[in-house]
């Protein structure tokens, strides 16, 4: 019996396969949160220098139209845009010169040097009370730094895709996650008290590092677990939770404002989640296996059929295991480590390939993102829309990814997408380029979600989480060129979306070398994945007569997984 088969047996989406996911689907949420919280708790707002701080206005001032703060900037900073704004970096020279003295001086005021500002600075609060530009003061020579921070943060997404897969494939799922999230939980909480901007952005960073392991071990684990049906609606369901994160994050920083409250709220989620998930969530039988470890997997699958409320006797599970484990464990145990992604000239093309498509994916997704404004509509309303097509592009590769299968589904959206991006510099500026443009936003944000099951599907199982990690990792190299890419449009207006669609309609074209996965086993060994591809390319002939239908792990023990 296979595990497929075995998994069939003990319930392949029953109960437990729901509670997991809506675990895994509540982690994705709240690391969402995290993931976009800086564009509140990093907001811009305008301001200007301070002047006479521990100084109060004298009692004889009676202006209906200026409060005491408002008269001390009237005196001292500097006009600017035709006596329409006042200079957020200088102010004039009323060192040593006490207000009373300033008011009496009047518009002789205007007559003193200009110099920065030497007594910090105030901030306009009425949109976001209270941010680090506000308790960081970065603003000016500093106003670089948010940007930095962001950067840095990436760069931690970039560490975590390495990590998370390797860590999962070495100690298991369970553990790795288990881990990760009360990792998340101290330096999220450690992330509160930050007392200044670099010890902020060193603890960004490691909330990236775990937050990416807790994603990606999320997503292996809960893929080997549920029948090959089901794996497209397990993604997608995943990713409307990544979707409904921007609406909680937005809804909860207009209602907090505090940008430390703001952290607080979402880092305390991880409490709970880790407790759910020690109680509740078994280690993968898949992996246990693997490891040859069939007599724990053998007690985890009896766990799952128990809530699930399957009725087989224990005996039952172990003869399918004893059964399955000469299959599925005779693999080189070399393999549990990125080096033996490459071994293999078979697995070295679909790595390759899988590679270049998820960069491809993420430069195109956050080039698009990115570049809302240039649409020739309002940029706050054409941003939200581009957030909130996410949720029926997810919806909607449900269905296509069991229609037209993994290939032909990210194929179609990938070449649609492109070809969105390639006429909408033919279409006029307004809501008419706005649409198409999302078009290509709505196309691209399917193909990325499809992607995510069908390498789950391609990579053998000993490698799954370290391949997905490697695949993740160079997605974060798309997002990094992405920003890059914009600037092309100093050389030509519509450079940079003709460069999106060119690169997507590449990598489409590119998926069709790939083997279709739709329906099949997940593969346990290399020589599993192997089949595969040599099915696909009809490089070998059949001989036990088995069809793609009836594919079945083979039988690695006659030759080395790796050869």
């Amino acid at each position: 019996m296979d595990f497929e088969a075995l998994l069939k047996v003990v319930g392949h989406f029953g109960r437990y396969q729901k509670c997991f996911l809506l675990l895994v689907s509540f982690m994705v949420l709240i690391n969402t949160t995290h993931l976009y919280i800086q564009v509140f708790t990093a907001g811009k707002s305008d301001h200007w220098c301070q002047s006479w701080v521990n100084e109060d206005c004298p009692t004889d001032i009676d202006d209906a139209d200026l409060n005491c703060e408002d008269f001390k900037k009237a005196l001292s900073i500097p006009m600017v845009d035709n006596d329409t704004s006042y200079e957020q970096c200088t102010k004039y020279n009323v060192s040593g010169i006490d207000l009373q003295t300033a008011i009496d001086l009047g518009d002789d005021v205007t007559k003193l040097n200009v110099i920065p500002c030497d007594e910090g600075w105030e901030y306009d609060r009425s949109t976001f009370p209270s941010t680090i530009v506000q308790d960081f003061e970065l603003v000016c020579g500093k106003s670089y730094l948010p940007n930095i921070a962001q950067s840095i943060y990436f760069a931690g997404y970039f560490v975590g895709s390495a990590l998370g897969g390797l860590a999962a494939d070495t100690i298991g799922r369970r553990l790795s996650l288990l881990l990760n999230i009360a990792c998340s939980f101290v330096v999220g909480l450690l992330t509160m008290f930050s007392p200044n901007m670099a010890i902020f952005i060193t603890l960004r960073f490691f909330v990236a590092v775990f937050l990416k392991s807790i994603g990606i071990i999320n997503f292996v684990a809960i893929t080997e677990v549920v029948a090959p049906s089901k794996r497209v609606l397990v993604a997608n369901f995943m990713w409307m939770f990544f979707a409904g994160g921007y609406f909680l994050l937005s809804g909860m920083a207009k209602l907090i404002g505090n940008w430390r409250l703001l952290t607080l709220i979402f880092t305390l989620p991880y409490i709970p989640l880790f407790v759910i998930t020690f109680f509740f969530l078994q280690e993968s039988p898949r992996w246990l296996i693997t490891r040859r470890d069939t007599a724990k997997a053998q007690k985890v699958l009896s766990r799952i059929a128990s809530v699930n409320q399957r009725d087989i006797q224990e005996e039952e599970i172990q003869k399918s295991c004893d059964v399955d484990a000469p299959e599925t464990t005779k693999t080189n145990e070399a393999v549990g480590n990125l080096a033996a992604l490459i071994r293999s000239p078979t697995i070295l093309l679909i790595v390759v390939n899988m590679s270049f498509n998820w960069a491809v994916q993420s430069l195109v997704f956050y080039g698009l993102s990115l570049s809302t404004s240039s649409l020739g509509i309002d940029p706050y309303i054409s941003f939200i829309i581009s957030g909130a097509i996410e949720i029926p592009a997810y919806f909607s590769c449900i269905f296509v990814a069991e229609w037209l299968g993994r290939k032909g589904a990210t194929f179609t959206t990938m070449i649609l997408g492109g070809l969105c991006c390639c006429i909408t510099p033919l279409i006029p500026i307004g809501i008419p380029r706005a649409l198409v443009a999302m078009g290509g936003k709505f196309f691209i944000t399917m193909s990325f979600s499809i992607v995510y099951t069908w390498s789950a599907e391609l990579i053998p199982t000993p490698l799954r989480s370290s391949g997905i990690g490697l695949f993740s990792l160079t997605s974060r190299v798309g997002g990094i060129l992405a920003p890059l890419i914009l600037l092309l449009d100093q050389v030509w207006t519509s450079l940079p979306i003709l460069v999106f669609g060119s690169f997507s309609i590449t990598a489409g074209l590119l998926c069709l070398l790939m083997p279709e996965t739709k329906g099949k086993p997940l593969p346990a060994s290399v020589g599993d994945t192997k089949l595969l591809y040599k099915k696909a390319h009809k490089a070998e002939d059949d001989e036990d007569g088995k069809n793609e239908d009836n594919y079945k792990p083979i039988d690695v023990s006659e030759k080395p997984a790796l050869a």
